[in-house]
């Protein structure tokens, strides 16, 4: 009669599988990784599309785009907008998440919102502690509150306000069209020793409207005092050329070049916050000074930052979404902001 034969693996055999199992799960998952960053990828520009297709549903219904930001001060109106405060109101201001808020299927949060008080009073704290999904990028990494201090502080909260993961990019600092830096066109009308020039830096197509207080004179004069209508007419450098809202992704923790730094905050965090606006400035490649170069995925603070790796997306003022080479100069990215510049854009960014 024969022998069974013996069955199973010896000690040899199944280190040799084991091996093999872990190197096809160290191929395999940089793979994974990668498709999820690209469904990741993909759900942001599909909010940053919703976010540009209510910039075009608020500009069919009002024929003018929401404004960057409102600041209606005692004795200075925004009657376009029935914001009229008065001594028992104070200053009243409001960021631009609130406008598209009817317009991204967000009404019962926009009904919570009281525009007759401003976005950080406690009558609207509920509303703006609200997360709002289209703001937020499946890639960003924070998703805390924005208290006004810096997220390692133990000091008492400003506000308490839901982050936003998109900004408006609306203006560029004039100096980095000027010695010694020369990195893009200088602004017409700009001189960087004459602060009654300063407002000229707001060459974009979604401006504030109303009377913002300069740090130095106050209203004395006024740092910007101006209610422009934004209308898709008044971008005479093409809508498909000009940004609206861009990404400016993990705020309020400081990033520099994918790094944390929880002892400082990058302001704006809020989509209520009339800071979700700003201008370029630029940095150092390190992300650690101010003037620079580099305006992409440097520094999260007021610049064009995301956690794409490669680069960010932007909305366009027709709709469109451009992802946008994180080696983009600034030359370009200052010629996609301004609206009435006449820049010439090479096809390859």
């Amino acid at each position: 009669m024969s022998k069974r034969s013996k069955s199973g693996f010896t000690l040899v055999e199944l280190l040799v599988v084991i091996a093999i199992i872990g190197i096809l799960v160290g191929l395999l998952l940089p793979a994974v990784q990668a498709a999820r960053e690209a469904a990741r990828r993909m759900s942001c520009s599909n909010n940053l599309k919703q976010v540009g297709l209510a910039l075009q549903n608020f500009e069919s219904a009002y024929k003018f785009f929401p404004p960057a930001r409102v600041d209606a001060l005692v004795g200075y109106p925004v009657p376009e907008l029935n914001v009229i405060p008065d001594s028992t109101t104070g200053p009243i201001t409001h960021g631009p998440g609130i406008f598209l808020l009817p317009f991204i299927e967000q009404q019962t949060v926009y009904s919570l919102y009281n525009m007759k008080a401003s976005w950080n009073s406690a009558v609207n704290a509920a509303a703006i502690a609200t997360p709002i999904p289209n703001f937020l990028c499946p890639s960003s990494p924070q998703r805390m509150l924005d208290t006004g201090n810096a997220p390692s502080s133990t000091a008492a909260p400003r506000w308490q306000a839901a982050t936003s993961d998109y900004a408006i990019a609306n203006g560029v600092n004039g100096k980095l069209g000027l010695a010694p830096y020369n990195l893009m066109r200088p602004i017409p009308g700009y001189d960087p020793t004459n602060p009654s020039t300063d407002a000229t830096q707001y060459i974009g197509a979604i401006l504030p409207m109303g009377t913002i207080s300069s740090f130095t004179t106050a209203l004395n004069p006024p740092f910007y005092n101006k209610r422009p209508k934004s209308r898709l007419a008044n971008i005479l450098d093409g809508t498909s050329n000009t940004f609206s809202w861009v990404e400016d992704a993990g705020r309020p923790m400081l990033y520099r070049r994918m790094t944390a730094f929880p002892n400082s905050r990058a302001s704006g965090a809020g989509w209520a916050d009339p800071d979700a606006e700003f201008w370029v400035d630029g940095f150092t490649d390190d992300g650690v000074t101010s003037l620079g170069p580099c305006a992409m995925n440097c520094n999260n603070s007021n610049e064009l930052y995301s956690f794409h790796g490669s680069g960010c997306h932007a909305a366009m003022c027709d709709g469109s979404v451009r992802f946008m080479s994180a080696n983009t100069p600034v030359s370009i990215v200052a010629a996609l902001i301004s609206s009435q510049m006449s820049e010439i854009i090479p096809t390859e960014e």
